[in-house]
């Protein structure tokens, strides 16, 4: 659906969905406002447009001041137009070019890249009581409009991001990369222009968004199978973190953002979550648990050796719990590299990037402690 059209008889008849600035007895400037965008992460989107004008006389298009004026192409009735000038005036950005249109009627086309648009994953997720093994997901999309006015605009929000130092135009040169990763015969085409990282596109429909807007679109509403795992990174924390490992079997993958958590009605934390393909599964830590204390407490000692440089390194990991039950807790430490001499009051799993996990019962007022040591060099 095109929002610009001018009628081909007239100069000065256009519809009136077109925004027309007079400059002159027989100079007309129309301004771009997008179709259809594509919105990134990073305050930077992709748009769209259509115009039909008429086949001659003086027309010029207005492009937003925040359009990046490299990144334009600009069609005239299908064909890139081979010349075309642009130059900041008043405030915008003035597209002139020599038309070789003899058409009554003429459907010129732009795309670029432009600051000023982007959106932000927000999720919200309610937790049941402790043993319950699913929770409520909604996924809301937060656009920021500070652009210009968009009407009717189709939207799509990409999960990723565009870098404007390096941006190409839709005709760019197939990279490496792209090489590697093979073509199928027949290719759609892509919206992407840039160096982007695309994770997934979300299709919130037609919005309205003036200048200065957030709007908000849900995007999902889900209840999803989660895990509650009481973690102590004994290297960093001083508390045991309750973790949701929620497990993404909705239709779409979850961007990556911020959950805010609620339980019983009222708000327990927030964290970010890493972006969650469908099936994968999410880690969110809603906050610490109060009811269990825990220590670490390390000594080291330099050993009796010809050389200055072994030190012999001892680590207590002591936790108590005043709950009521059995908790279920898993341990996490970090071994340095090139340790020898390692020993153990309790043999850990041994994970990759040397991280040690224990998976402990702690029972209620009786202490448990990990004792462990090495030797560096």
């Amino acid at each position: 659906m095109m929002k610009h059209k001018l009628l081909a008889l007239a100069l000065v008849l256009l519809i009136s969905v077109a925004l027309v600035i007079p400059a002159g007895a027989d100079d007309i400037i129309v301004v771009s406002q997008p179709d259809e965008v594509y919105v990134f992460l990073n305050n930077i989107a992709y748009a769209r447009d259509e115009i039909v004008l008429p086949g001659t006389g003086a027309i010029r298009l207005a492009l937003s001041p925040q359009v990046y004026a490299d990144t334009l192409i600009l069609r005239e009735d299908g064909v890139r137009v081979p010349e075309y000038r642009v130059a900041p005036r008043d405030g915008q950005l003035i597209v002139e070019w020599a038309s070789q249109s003899t058409a009554a009627a003429r459907t010129v086309t732009l795309e670029y890249l432009l600051s000023g648009l982007s959106w932000t994953p927000k999720y919200d997720m309610v937790i049941g009581d402790e043993a319950a093994e699913r929770v409520d997901m909604a996924f809301f999309a937060q656009l920021q409009n500070s652009a210009f006015d968009l009407e009717d605009v189709q939207v799509h929000l990409i999960a990723g991001r565009v870098d404007t130092s390096s941006v190409v135009d839709t005709m760019s040169t197939v990279t490496t990369n792209q090489i590697i990763a093979g073509y199928e015969e027949i290719q759609p085409q892509s919206a992407a222009v840039g160096a982007a990282t695309i994770q997934y596109i979300y299709e919130p429909g037609r919005i309205d968004a003036a200048i200065g807007d957030s709007v908000f679109v849900r995007l999902l509403e889900a209840t999803l199978p989660a895990r509650r795992l009481l973690v102590w990174n004994s290297a960093v924390e001083r508390q045991v973190q309750v973790i949701y490992k929620v497990r993404n079997d909705s239709t779409l993958p979850l961007a990556e953002g911020v959950v805010r958590a609620y339980q019983d009605d009222i708000f327990i934390g927030s964290d970010f979550v890493e972006v969650t393909p469908i099936g994968g599964e999410g880690s969110i830590t809603v906050g610490s648990l109060q009811d269990v204390r825990v220590s670490r407490v390390e000594s080291s000692q330099p050993l009796n050796t010809f050389s200055d440089y072994d030190i012999e390194v001892r680590i207590d990991l002591t936790l108590e719990s005043f709950a009521g039950e059995p908790l279920e807790i898993e341990v996490v430490a970090f071994l340095p590299i090139d340790v020898v001499d390692e020993t153990f009051s309790l043999e850990p799993e041994r994970e990759p990037g040397n991280l040690l996990r224990w998976r402990v019962t702690l029972e209620p007022g009786t202490p448990l402690t990990i004792n462990y040591g090495y030797t560096t060099r």
